[in-house]
């Protein structure tokens, strides 16, 4: 009988770790400015503007992050052609930090769900002792191949968020100084 890889089991360890902490939040190299500019202007921005960065971040969720592309987007949106470049900047900071946030919700439930399918392999591996060992064997090779899956889904999940984190700390730099601005211009 096969058993998870020793490397997918302490993955999958770490990431139990991670959820039991008290605010259940993935680690990220999320510049804390960001999240600060983010916590500030969401509450305070008027409807549409919200409503184009929810929007656009679940649009997004499945793309790789780019800045530039989603600024120049951002910049054909009739609701948005009275903002300057800087506005457009921030609006594009809220919709990667969105991004970021949605795709920690999707790590959160996909760990938990792969740890309560690890509890129910365990639970049907107790049963499966008295089946045929072809049936059991093909089971393992399914359930092995589901855990690869599941890996690969995480990896590609916090590389997208890595990648997100790095395009969020660009366009931090290019807006340092002025969100307050920004947000009275988004009101």
């Amino acid at each position: 009988m096969r058993t998870l890889p020793v490397k997918n089991l302490l993955f999958l360890i770490w990431w139990l770790a991670v959820l039991k902490n008290s605010s259940a939040q993935v680690p990220t190299a999320m510049p804390p400015d960001a999240n600060a500019f983010y916590n500030d202007a969401i509450p305070a921005i008027r409807q549409q503007v919200k409503n184009i960065v929810l929007q656009t971040a679940s649009a997004i969720k499945h793309h790789r992050a780019n800045a530039d592309s989603l600024s120049q987007s951002l910049r054909t949106n009739k609701t948005l052609k009275t903002l300057t470049n800087n506005d457009i900047e921030g609006i594009t900071v809220l919709i990667l930090v969105q991004a970021s946030n949605n795709a920690d919700a999707d790590l959160k439930h996909m760990v938990l769900g792969m740890s309560r399918g690890n509890e129910q392999k365990l639970q049907q591996k107790t049963s499966r002792q008295t089946a045929p060992a072809n049936n059991v064997e093909n089971k393992n090779r399914s359930m092995e191949e589901i855990n690869e899956i599941q890996n690969l889904k995480l990896q590609l999940l916090m590389e997208r968020k890595r990648r997100m984190a790095e395009e969020i700390s660009v366009v931090m730099k290019k807006i340092s100084g002025t969100q307050r601005n920004i947000i009275t211009n988004l009101k």
